[in-house]
C-alpha cells in the first residue's frame, strides 16, 4: 500500500468537497510534520467527476456550513454570558496626589438562574480595611443591581455601618479603553436615604476624616472596576446569601413562596404621592415593565408559573424627588399573598427586592423540602430570643451529638441549626440516646436547639453530650416556645479548654 505523502490527506479533503464549492487555486496547508515548519502552497486541481445536481450539492454544502457556524457562534455566546460577570474585580483611585490610595475588590461567584450573584467586596483606605458579602441582581440591560446592605464580614479600626448603603444602583458590564471587560458603578442619586447614617462626631478624633473620605468615595467616586479573572468567589457563604434564612444579614431577597397553582396575580398598590418614581419588572428573564411610572395605572395582570423556581424582579430605577422609591407591588397566589414592597424599613433606599416562588402541582421534591424546613426553623429562631449556655473549643473536624431524655419520655421533640445552614428537624427526645455527627468549619461554629413542642410536660427538656473523640461534656437542654438554646463550638487544631 502507498504511503500517505505530506499534504496529500489535506488535498484528499478538499477534493472530496466536490467542484461546486472549491474552485482550482493555491492552498495554504499548516502541516504538523517534523520538517514541515512553514505553511506550503499547492494546486488544487477539480475532479472530472460530473455531480448528481450540482445546485443541490452547493446548497447542501452551503447548509452544514451555515449551521455550523451558527452552533459556534450560539457556544461561543453561551461561553461568553457564563463568565461576563463571575470572577475578581479590582480598582484603584487616588482622589487627589496627596491622598490615600483606595483599592476595592470584588469577587462575584457563579449565579443562581442565571440571574442572582453572591458577591464579597474589600475596600482598603489608609489603615482602613473592610470585607463586606452582597448580593448582585441581573438586570434587563445587563446590568447588575447592587443590594441595599452589605454584611461586614470584617471591619478594622472601625465599621462604616449604614454609610455603605449609599454604595446602590447598579454596575453596568462595558469595554474599557483597553479592551478590557468592566464594572462601572451607576449610581441612584440622593440627597437622603430614609435612614439615619453614623454621626461623623461619633468616631474617634483620628478616624473622622477617613470616615468622611470613605462616604465621599462611595457616594461620589468614579468607579470602574477592571476584570482580572474569571474565577467565580468559592465560598461556603455564598450559597448562605442565596436564602434569606441563612444570609446573615437581609439583602434584598424574599424567599420562598411555595404553590400547586400555575398562576399568579401582580397588581400594585395606589400610590397618592405624585414624585415621579419608576420601576422596572422582570419575571422569569422576561421584561413586563420598564422604567414606569408608578403613578400611572396598572391594571392587575396574571403570571403563568413556571414548574419549579420562578423569579420575580421589582427594580427602583430612580428615587423621583423626594427619596426613597415608593413603589409597593401586591403578589397573590392560589393560598397566599405578599408584598415586594420599597416603603418598608428594610426596603428602604434599595435598588431592588427579589422574590422565589416554587410551583410544583403534584409531590414536592426532597430538595425543596429541606428548604421549607429550613425556612420555618429559622423564622422560630428569629421570634423567640436564644440563650448561649456555653463556649467550647475542640480539636477534632467533626463531633457528636448524643440527646436523650433522662427523665420522663413525655413526647418532646427539638429540631437543630447548626451554622445558619445545616437542620435537624423533627428530634425525637426519648430514653435512648439520638447520635448525630456534625461536621466542624476551622473556627467558631454555632448550634442553636429549638422546641417543636411542649411534650406533655412543659418544659421541653433533653440532655445533651458532645462527643470529641475520647472528651465528653453534658449539658442540660431547656427549651421552649419563647427561648432556644445554643451553644458555639470553636475548632482550633491547637486545642483548648
Amino acid at each position: 500500500m502507498e504511503s500517505e505523502k505530506p499534504g496529500q490527506s489535506n488535498r484528499m479533503l478538499y477534493r472530496s468537497l466536490g467542484n461546486g464549492l472549491f474552485a482550482t487555486g493555491k492552498w495554504l496547508v499548516r502541516n504538523k510534520q517534523p520538517g514541515f515548519k512553514k505553511a506550503a502552497p499547492f494546486n488544487v486541481e477539480p475532479l472530472n467527476v460530473e455531480p448528481l445536481n450540482t445546485s443541490f450539492e452547493t446548497a447542501l454544502m452551503k447548509l452544514s456550513t451555515c449551521l455550523f457556524l451558527v452552533c459556534a457562534l450560539f457556544k461561543l455566546n453561551a461561553h461568553a454570558q457564563e463568565n461576563l460577570f463571575t470572577g475578581t474585580w479590582q480598582m484603584e483611585y487616588r482622589n487627589a496626589p496627596d491622598d490615600s490610595l483606595f483599592v476595592m475588590e470584588l469577587q462575584v461567584a457563579s449565579p443562581e438562574y442565571q440571574t442572582l450573584y453572591p458577591a464579597q467586596m474589600k475596600i482598603q483606605y489608609g489603615q482602613f480595611k473592610g470585607t463586606y458579602q452582597l448580593l448582585l441582581v441581573k438586570q434587563a440591560n445587563g446590568q447588575l443591581a447592587i443590594s441595599r446592605n452589605k454584611y461586614a464580614v470584617e471591619e478594622t479600626p472601625f465599621a462604616l455601618g449604614n454609610w455603605m448603603v449609599v454604595l446602590n444602583g447598579s454596575l453596568l458590564h462595558d469595554r474599557g479603553t483597553k479592551g478590557a471587560a468592566t464594572l462601572t458603578a451607576k449610581r441612584i442619586s440622593a440627597k437622603r436615604y430614609g435612614m439615619d447614617m453614623p454621626a461623623i462626631m461619633s468616631y474617634k478624633e483620628a478616624d473622622r476624616t477617613t470616615v468622611m473620605r470613605l462616604s465621599d468615595f462611595l457616594r461620589f467616586a468614579p468607579l470602574q472596576l477592571v476584570k482580572i479573572n474569571a474565577e467565580p468567589w468559592r465560598s461556603a457563604d455564598a450559597r448562605k446569601l442565596l436564602h434569606s434564612h441563612q444570609s446573615p444579614v437581609y439583602l434584598g431577597l424574599i424567599d420562598s413562596f411555595y404553590t400547586n397553582s400555575p398562576k399568579a396575580t401582580i397588581g400594585f398598590s395606589e400610590n397618592s404621592k405624585v414624585d415621579n418614581d419608576s420601576i422596572s419588572l422582570i419575571f422569569n428573564g422576561s421584561q413586563i415593565l420598564d422604567k414606569m411610572n408608578i403613578n400611572q395605572p396598572m391594571p392587575a395582570r396574571e403570571l403563568t408559573l413556571d414548574t419549579g423556581l420562578n423569579l420575580l424582579l421589582l427594580f427602583a430605577d430612580n428615587y423621583g424627588k423626594v427619596p426613597p422609591n415608593t413603589a409597593r407591588l401586591n403578589v397573590m397566589l392560589a393560598d397566599k399573598k405578599f408584598d415586594l414592597d420599597f416603603t418598608s424599613p428594610e426596603n428602604l433606599s434599595a435598588t431592588f427586592i427579589a422574590a422565589k416562588i416554587f410551583y410544583y402541582p403534584d409531590k414536592v421534591p426532597n430538595d425543596i423540602k429541606e428548604l421549607i424546613t429550613g425556612r420555618q426553623i429559622a423564622a422560630k429562631i428569629n421570634q423567640r430570643k436564644t440563650i448561649l449556655i456555653d463556649s467550647i473549643t475542640v480539636q477534632a473536624s467533626e463531633i457528636t451529638l448524643a440527646i436523650w431524655d433522662d427523665a420522663i419520655e413525655d413526647g418532646d421533640s427539638i429540631s437543630l441549626q447548626i451554622n445558619n445552614e445545616i437542620y435537624f428537624p423533627g428530634i425525637a427526645v426519648k430514653k435512648k440516646p439520638r447520635f448525630l455527627p456534625v461536621k466542624l468549619y476551622l473556627g467558631e461554629n454555632k448550634i442553636i436547639f429549638i422546641a417543636d413542642n411542649l411534650g406533655s410536660i412543659a418544659p421541653n427538656t433533653s440532655i445533651l453530650e458532645i462527643i470529641d473523640g475520647k472528651r465528653r461534656k453534658s449539658y442540660m437542654i431547656d427549651t421552649n416556645f419563647g427561648q432556644n438554646n445554643a451553644i458555639k463550638i470553636t475548632y482550633d487544631l491547637r486545642g483548648g479548654q
